[in-house]
């Protein structure tokens, strides 16, 4: 079977779930390609349509809007099947909303199946975007996970793997940062993802008085080495479908503080597998951070929770078998 994965511009979760497909399926006989990312133009879905044709690709995967939008057009043009995995809800407004409403609704005769990576998402989907329930599945994302989980780095280090865009609310974990310090003052910040925000970012940490606390890591292709250096993972975010960087913390036995948007408290139940805070509270966001450095006790029943509920539910094998399900099914291999 030959799977063709298109996307827009993306780095973050998205990129790296697209990866896991690519070579997760490749032992199950899927021979797949990630095409270019795309931009949702007329040239666009012209070098899709070519690519479907010159590689004889039985399926288009499309991921996000942009790449759904680009690759049913092309798979439609091309006469293949076309699914659609939904990462996040729809991050424009105003007109550019409407019309996305407008271009999910004129494209969803020519979608298969819907995939969405949260029950958080699917309702999104179906109440926003009217899509067809018949036609949706819940995949969550999947891990890889240790077999064991890792001892926990209790040095007053933490951290948080984000693209650096305004929707993931860096700017609220670098003034949690802020209010800690004179309380820890051996603490230190790393954030590790790159994106247009990143020049604000690293101006609001200079004017905050952070250097030497907060430090900017970029991309990184050792996420998990960079975990296990971590005693308490942050996503601070204000939008969030599942959140992938969570799900890998809690397999690397990082205790999470997050914010409970969108999917989060699917993967973190508050005093359970992670604490949950309000969105933008960066108070609570510092206060949470500061329960879990000094209380070992709590912060290994949290981390131990956290591990076994992404074991348990999230991992990368059930993924790929579910996805290469519908894969099977709608070729009809």
């Amino acid at each position: 079977m030959k799977v063709l994965h298109i996307s827009g511009p993306s780095s973050g979760g998205i990129a790296r779930h697209m990866e896991q497909l690519h070579q997760g399926l490749a032992p199950w006989g899927v021979s797949s390609l990630l095409f270019t990312p795309v931009s949702t133009n007329p040239g666009s879905v012209l070098r899709v349509y070519r690519e479907i044709r010159r590689g004889q690709w039985d399926l288009v995967h499309c991921h996000g809007f942009q790449g759904g939008a680009v690759g049913r057009a092309a798979a439609a043009l091309a006469g293949v099947p076309a699914i659609v995995t939904i990462h996040n809800t729809l991050q424009v407004a105003g007109p550019a909303r409407l019309g996305a409403k407008l271009a999910e609704n004129w494209m969803g005769r020519r979608t298969a199946c819907w995939v969405t990576v949260s029950s958080f998402l699917r309702n999104y989907a179906w109440r926003e975007l009217a899509i067809p329930e018949e036609r949706t599945e819940v995949i969550a994302n999947g891990v890889e996970l240790p077999p064991a989980i890792p001892p926990w780095q209790q040095r007053p280090v933490i951290g948080t793997v984000a693209r650096l865009i305004p929707a993931k609310g860096i700017d609220v974990f670098i003034r949690a940062v802020q209010l800690l310090r004179p309380e820890i003052p051996e603490l230190k910040a790393v954030i590790i993802g790159d994106g247009p925000a990143a020049g604000a970012l690293k101006a609001l940490s200079q004017d905050l008085g952070l250097n030497g606390t907060v430090e900017f890591l970029g991309h990184r292709e050792d996420v998990r080495e960079q975990l296990k250096k971590m005693a308490v993972f942050v996503l601070p975010t204000r939008s969030e479908g599942l959140g992938i960087s969570v799900l890998e913390a809690m397999s690397m036995g990082v205790p999470v503080v997050a914010t409970a948007v969108g999917g989060v408290p699917e993967l973190v139940r508050h005093n359970h597998t992670g604490l949950l805070v309000r969105q933008d509270e960066f108070g609570a966001i510092a206060r949470s951070i500061g329960q879990l450095l000094g209380n070992r006790e709590r912060a290994e029943a949290l981390r131990t929770a956290a591990y076994e509920h992404a074991a348990r539910n999230f991992s990368a094998e059930t993924m790929l078998q579910r996805t290469y399900a519908i894969y099977r099914r709608v070729v009809n291999v």
